[in-house]
């Protein structure tokens, strides 16, 4: 089924996802559900190949058990779309949907959460000038803002017509780092309006974080996400980046409405195959992958590495 073809009067969320990242969906689309002040629609598109029909049929019974629309979508994988370090080719999946979908639409990130007052975006979509393409969130200068332009995990797309990206894609230099986020700042950058960072704060923000309002969306990006850490060491890692903490509460609320269902053994398997998710490399920035799948395997015995990160990060 092609993304365009389904008929709703919703807002619509467009999210993607592949084997490795069905957990952090599931959480994710319960944090959507229970504090959307908005009918939604959610779109879930995946990668030939990329996600198991094991794990679609679970997807399935997720958004079957939050009673949301939805339509789930295969694509094609693209020569083009590569992958690198934690990067996947299920990122590009924003161009191929946002081609597809012509319609007003927010995509999000998988590695994202929300709080109440996120669905305010499409309302933002809904007044964006003419000239718009999409709403992007703006950025937080400082030492852990290491882009240029605005950060690609949360876009509101109006109705305007797509940018051709195909040959831009061709022509980037090989082993561009992370050539989406660099194409949509290129092919957008006259074309976007902003809200506030508070729709895509990034978990690298944390020193930012206000003790009394929450973000509306808090991104986890980069190659370590939430649930690569054992839950025995969630109190310390608050030291370290209390950002965190807002996922793993969304978790034990997401978790806490599934007792008593047969869906709770299942989302429990896959909380622990989540653990072991991270893409390892030997790359540049990988020490921090290899030490959160150390403490995956450790479990509570690792209690003491994570008490001596905690410390260093005080310092």
């Amino acid at each position: 089924m092609r993304a365009d073809r389904f008929d709703t009067d919703k807002n619509v969320v467009v999210l993607a996802l592949d084997n490795k990242m069905v957990y952090g969906f599931q959480v994710l689309v319960q944090t959507l559900v229970s504090t959307s002040q908005t009918n939604i629609f959610v779109l879930v598109g995946h990668l030939e190949g990329r996600l198991s029909s094991a794990n679609k049929a679970h997807v399935q019974m997720v958004l079957e058990w939050c009673q949301v629309d939805h339509e789930i979508v295969e694509y094609p994988v693209h020569e083009l779309f590569t992958e690198r370090r934690h990067l996947t080719a299920t990122t590009f999946l924003k161009f191929l949907i946002s081609d597809e979908l012509t319609r007003p639409h927010l995509w999000l990130d998988i590695d994202t959460i929300v709080t109440p007052g996120w669905d305010a975006l499409f309302e933002e979509i809904a007044r964006a000038s003419r000239g718009v393409g999409i709403v992007v969130a703006e950025k937080l200068e400082g030492p852990n803002t290491r882009f240029e332009g605005f950060n690609a995990g949360v876009l509101g797309w109006t109705s305007r017509a797509r940018e051709q990206w195909v040959d831009a894609l061709r022509d980037l230099p090989e082993k561009r780092f992370s050539s989406e986020q660099y194409l949509f700042n290129t092919l957008y950058s006259d074309k976007t309006s902003s809200v506030e960072a508070s729709y895509n704060f990034l978990s690298s923000w944390h020193e930012d974080l206000d003790g009394t309002t929450l973000p509306k969306v808090i991104h986890y990006s980069g190659p370590l996400k939430p649930w690569h850490l054992h839950r025995a060491h969630t109190a310390k890692w608050r030291e370290i980046n209390p950002t965190w903490d807002i996922w793993f509460a969304a978790e034990s609320e997401a978790l806490r409405s599934l007792r008593g269902s047969s869906l709770l053994r299942s989302t429990k398997r896959h909380a622990h195959r989540a653990l072991f998710s991270g893409r390892l490399h030997m790359g540049k920035g990988a020490g921090a992958s290899w030490f959160l799948r150390v403490l995956a395997i450790l479990g509570w015995a690792g209690k003491p590495l994570s008490w001596a990160l905690a410390k260093r990060a005080k310092k």
